[in-house]
């Protein structure tokens, strides 16, 4: 890994920057490290024949119109779809040596889960990456179980909270019983611009979580307005569809 240039809040582009391209694919991380992006945000499924591929939903139906699920179709059969301008699916080990030198934030999809993180130890232990892959990712899941999974292969992973936990935590911090949400050290929890009416985008709300020694990330502000008060509010990283701004 050799990434020359720090950030800070750390810009996270999620799926890639798709303004003239499809999700996921080379052409949408391509360019979103172009426009300054130093992380990317993906999605992690299983094929039917053990390849990670790089797609948020279970189905092709909405990139392809296709109905059949990804874990259904193998790596040739799915390499074989072009979506709109052409683009192709993408698979995990073709990301990261392309986009070896970013950094990963990795959402380990729940429906093939043990499989998915099953095939990303195998991939890391034979391309001696298990230790890099720690250094250079940062794991979402959305099971317990999963989370346990990973922390036993990868020891010493970076995880995100999971949505419940992030609500709570949210909730606890506005309504002033920050203890009650159970914020956890060195834990990354993220935070829409609002609760309700309430604006979580404030750095009050973020030295909150700073005080417990967590992290906080800004999760998808829809408008430079709200991702210029992220900004200004301390987040520590920026989960955006946007640009860098």
């Amino acid at each position: 890994m050799n990434i020359s240039v720090s950030q800070t809040p750390l810009w996270i582009s999620h799926r890639g920057f798709k303004e003239n391209a499809v999700e996921n694919t080379v052409a949408a991380f391509r360019a979103a490290v172009d426009i300054g992006f130093l992380a990317l945000e993906t999605d992690l499924r299983l094929t039917r024949d053990r390849h990670i591929v790089l797609i948020h939903d279970p189905t092709l139906r909405r990139l392809t119109g296709d109905r059949r699920r990804v874990k259904d179709l193998t790596r040739r059969e799915l390499e074989s779809f072009r979506m709109a301008g052409g683009d192709r699916f993408l698979f995990f080990d073709r990301f990261a040596e392309i986009f070896k030198n970013y950094y990963w934030t990795l959402d380990i999809k729940p429906q093939t889960g043990d499989q998915t993180i099953s095939a990303l130890d195998a991939w890391a232990q034979e391309n001696n990456f298990k230790a890099q892959l720690v250094q250079q990712a940062k794991f979402l899941t959305w099971r317990a179980g999963h989370e346990n999974q990973l922390k036993r292969r990868f020891p010493g992973a970076t995880f995100y909270a999971r949505r419940s936990e992030c609500w709570r935590a949210g909730l606890s911090v506005i309504t002033g019983i920050p203890f009650s949400g159970g914020i956890k050290p060195e834990r990354i929890y993220a935070l829409p611009p609002y609760i309700g009416r309430i604006s979580l985008f404030k750095p009050s709300v973020v030295r909150s979580f700073h005080q417990r020694n967590a992290r906080a990330i800004a999760f998808l502000p829809q408008t430079d307005f709200l991702t210029r008060q992220a900004v200004r509010a301390g987040f520590d990283e920026i989960l955006t569809n946007g640009a860098v701004v």
